[in-house]
Parts: C-alpha cells; structure tokens; sequence
C-alpha cells in the first residue's frame, strides 16, 4: 500500500512538468526503480490508472525500468550484482570478500516524459 503515496508523487511531478512545458497531453512516463526498493512494479502500475483518469495523463502509460543491484568489492574493487533474496550471503565472485559499497539498486527517478 506504500506504492499510492510514490505515485501520487510521480503523479504531481509529472504535472508540474507538463504544465511547465504546455502539454495538452502526456502518454509516457519512465521510471527507473532500484531493485532494492520496496516497490512491486505491478501495484505501482495499478495505481497510476488509479490516479491518472480525469487528468491531461489518462490513458498514458508508465515503464518501469528495474536496475539491477551492484557492489562494489572492498578487498579488489571488482563491480558484481548483489543477490537481493540472500543479501547477507553476498560474496565477491573473485576474492570472496563479503563487504562492499553499494552503487547501484536503490535509484528511484524519472527518466523520461512524452508529452504532446
């Protein structure tokens, strides 16, 4: 249920943009979404038709683009993808190191509108 709050949100600055820009209609929206977020794409998608009708964006479409989770190794520097279901049994697949920094999988943003 914590997915209505982040697209109402979606939802005001995908407005504020089209206004700024003079669209009479906006049929796209891309969201990257780390998968270390506690998003579920499909209730995402469920409530931008919820919140869209009625407005310059019913009928548009949101992609949700998930990105993939990636450490970086502390011991060798080497970049690899953290496992999301086993997070504390991640190792570095070179040198077996079991720390890193994160770089990747917690992004949340917009990447593109199409308006008309």
């Amino acid at each position: 249920m914590h997915e209505l709050p982040l697209v109402k949100s979606l939802f005001n600055q995908v407005i504020e943009v089209a206004n700024k820009n003079h669209a009479k209609k906006v049929t796209l929206v891309v969201l990257e979404m780390g998968k270390l977020r506690d998003f579920v794409p499909e209730i995402v998608q469920k409530y931008w038709d919820y919140v869209i009708p009625g407005t310059i964006m019913e009928g548009s479409k949101i992609i949700i683009e998930e990105k993939e989770a990636t450490l970086k190794c502390d011991g060798c520097g080497h970049i690899y993808l953290l496992d999301p279901v086993n997070l504390y049994e991640n190792k570095c697949p070179r040198c077996e190191c079991d720390t890193g920094e994160l770089i990747t999988g917690r992004e949340l943003r917009i990447r593109g509108i199409e308006i008309e």
